[in-house]
C-alpha cells in the first residue's frame, strides 16, 4: 500500500497541463471570509454583513467577529465589484511579488478581464469605465472590523483592527500625493492586505475556471472550499449550514428543501465541472443541517499542482493550519470518528479504519449497517460493532433489500428534484426579469439614453443582424443582455 504522505505520481504530460493553467494568488483571509454580496437583490438596502462565532483557541473560549460595513453614500460591494476585485488580483499576479503600493492598472484591462463586450474596433463604452470607477470607489469606502478573525501569517497572530481592502484609488489626471498629477490609474492596497500577500498567505485559484462559473455562489464556494480542501490535505470537508450561509453570505432558509434549492444550481455546476465529486446534506436536530463536500478531480489536480509548481507558495505551517478550522466545523475525518464510536467501535480502531480505507467506503458501510439495525437483521444481532468493522475492511456488498430501498429513494428523489428544478427555473427567469426592470427603472433619462445608444451600436456592429430586423423588441432584449453581462443582476444564485 502506498504511504499516505508520499506525493502522487504524475506523468510529464499531466505536469505540463497543470502548469499551463492561469492561477491568480488570492489572499486566504478574503477567500474564507465574506466581503462581496452574491446577489443584486436587496443590495441597495444592505448596510453590513456580520459573522460571529464562539470558538476555542489556546484552551480558551472566544467570541470572534468579522464585520463588513458599507459606506452610506456608495453602497455595499456588489457581485460586479467582486469581478473587478478578481481582475485586480490578476493584475497584481502579473506584476509579480513582492508587491508594493501603489498598484498601476488600466481601466481597459479591467474591462477586458470582467468580460465587458467591446465594440467592433475593440473599444469599451464610457458606461463600462464609469461602472469600474464606481466599483473601485465602493470597495475603498467599505470598512472591515476584525476581532480575532483575520490571521497575519507574517506576525503569526490573529488581528483585531478596523481597516479596508483598498485604501485609496487615484485615477489618471487626479492628484497623487507626493508626486503631483497622476500619469496613470493607481490603487493603494490596505496595509494588512498588502502584508498578507507578501507573506504568501495565499491560495492560488484557477482564474479561467473561476470566470467560467455562471453562478456567483459557485464562484464563492470554489474559492472558499479550495482553501478548506487544501488545508485538510484533500479530505472531504463539512460545515454547518447556518455558518456557511454567513460565510458566503447568503440568506438562511427555515426549511431543508428551500436550503437545498438555494444551493442546488451552484452545487450542480461544481459537480458537473469536477470540482466536487458529490455533496451530502445531513439533517440534525433543531432545524440544523450539515453539508459535506467531497473533492472532485479538479481539486486533486490542484493539489498535485501545489506539489510540483514552484510558484504556488501557499504555506501551511503548524501555527497557521489552525486558521482553516477555527472559524468552521472540523473536516469529515473527525466526524467519521464520532459516527463509528457511536456504533460501539473504539476510538483507536475508528482512527485506524479512517487512515486505512477511503471515506466513501466507510460512509457506505455505515449506511448499510444502519439499515440492517433498523430492519433487525440477524447479521448484526450478535456482534454489531464487529460486523461493521469487518464490512469496512472487506467492503461488503449491500443486501438486495437495501439496494431496492435505495433505488426507490433515488426514483422518488429524482421526481421531486425534477419538479423542484422546474419551479426554481421559472422563479429564476421571473427574478431575472424583475431585476432587469428594477435596474432600468432606477436609471435617469440620461443613463437610459446612454444605455440605448450603446445597445444600438452593438447591434449595428453585428454583421449578422440586418437593419430591417432591428425592432424595439430586439433593442429591449439586447439591453437586457448588457445589464446581465455587467453583473448588474444575479440570475443564477
Amino acid at each position: 500500500m502506498t504511504e499516505k504522505n508520499s506525493p502522487p505520481q504524475i506523468s510529464v504530460n499531466e505536469e505540463k497541463e497543470l502548469l499551463s493553467v492561469k492561477y491568480i494568488k488570492s489572499e486566504v483571509n478574503f477567500a474564507r471570509l465574506p466581503f462581496f454580496a452574491l446577489s443584486r437583490r436587496g443590495v441597495k438596502d444592505k448596510i453590513k454583513v456580520e459573522y460571529k462565532n464562539i470558538i476555542e483557541r489556546d484552551g480558551q473560549k472566544l467570541e470572534v467577529l468579522w464585520k463588513v460595513t458599507a459606506n452610506a453614500e456608495y453602497g455595499y460591494p456588489t457581485p460586479f465589484d467582486k469581478k473587478v476585485s478578481k481582475a485586480i488580483e490578476y493584475i497584481i499576479n502579473e506584476s509579480g511579488f513582492p508587491i508594493s503600493n501603489p498598484i498601476k492598472f488600466s481601466l481597459y484591462k479591467i474591462a477586458e478581464l470582467v468580460n465587458f463586450k467591446a465594440s467592433e474596433k475593440g473599444n469599451y463604452s464610457g458606461n463600462a469605465y464609469k461602472d469600474i470607477k464606481e466599483s473601485l470607489v465602493r470597495i475603498v469606502g467599505t470598512m472591515i472590523e476584525s476581532r480575532g478573525t483575520f490571521y497575519s501569517k507574517g506576525r503569526k497572530k490573529w488581528i483585531s483592527d478596523v481597516f479596508h481592502l483598498y485604501d485609496r484609488v487615484v485615477l489618471k489626471g487626479e492628484d497623487l500625493p507626493e508626486v503631483g498629477i497622476a500619469d496613470a490609474n493607481y490603487l493603494f492596497l490596505s496595509s494588512w492586505y498588502l502584508e498578507s500577500l507578501n507573506s504568501f498567505y495565499i491560495k492560488p485559484l484557477d482564474f479561467n475556471y473561476y470566470q467560467s462559473l455562471k453562478s456567483n455562489l459557485a464562484g464563492r464556494l470554489y474559492e472558499f472550499l479550495s482553501v478548506q480542501f487544501y488545508g485538510s490535505k484533500g479530505y472531504p470537508y463539512q460545515i454547518e449550514y447556518n455558518k456557511l450561509c454567513l460565510l458566503m453570505p447568503i440568506e438562511q432558509q427555515m426549511y431543508l428543501s428551500l436550503a437545498k434549492q438555494a444551493f442546488s444550481n451552484a452545487h450542480e455546476e461544481l459537480v458537473k465541472t469536477k470540482f466536487l465529486s458529490h455533496v451530502v446534506w445531513e439533517e440534525l436536530n433543531n432545524k440544523k443541517w450539515i453539508i459535506r463536500y467531497y473533492p472532485g478531480k479538479r481539486v486533486k489536480d490542484e493539489i498535485k499542482q501545489f506539489k510540483i509548481g514552484e510558484q504556488l507558495e501557499l504555506s501551511l505551517s503548524n501555527e497557521s493550519t489552525a486558521t482553516f478550522y477555527d472559524l468552521d466545523t472540523p473536516t469529515i475525518k473527525n466526524n467519521t470518528t464520532t459516527q463509528l464510536m457511536q456504533r460501539s467501535i473504539t476510538e483507536s480502531v475508528a482512527e485506524n479504519l479512517i487512515n486505512s480505507y477511503p471515506p466513501d467506503q466507510i460512509q457506505k458501510q455505515i449506511e448499510i449497517f444502519d439499515h440492517l439495525v433498523e430492519t433487525n437483521s440477524p447479521l448484526v444481532a450478535k456482534n454489531p460493532a464487529g460486523f461493521l468493522r469487518k464490512s469496512i475492511e472487506e467492503n461488503y456488498q449491500p443486501p438486495a433489500e437495501y439496494n431496492r430501498k435505495q433505488e426507490k429513494e433515488i426514483t422518488e428523489q429524482k421526481r421531486s428534484q425534477e419538479r423542484i428544478e422546474k419551479e426554481v427555473e421559472q422563479a429564476r427567469l421571473d427574478e431575472i426579469q424583475r431585476q432587469v426592470d428594477e435596474y432600468r427603472d432606477s436609471l435617469n433619462d440620461e443613463e437610459r439614453q446612454l444605455l440605448r445608444q450603446e445597445t444600438i451600436e452593438l447591434i449595428e456592429s453585428d454583421k449578422q443582424i440586418r437593419r430591417e430586423f432591428v425592432t424595439e423588441h430586439l433593442i429591449r432584449a439586447k439591453e437586457n443582455e448588457i445589464i446581465r453581462e455587467r453583473g448588474l443582476i444575479n440570475s443564477f444564485v
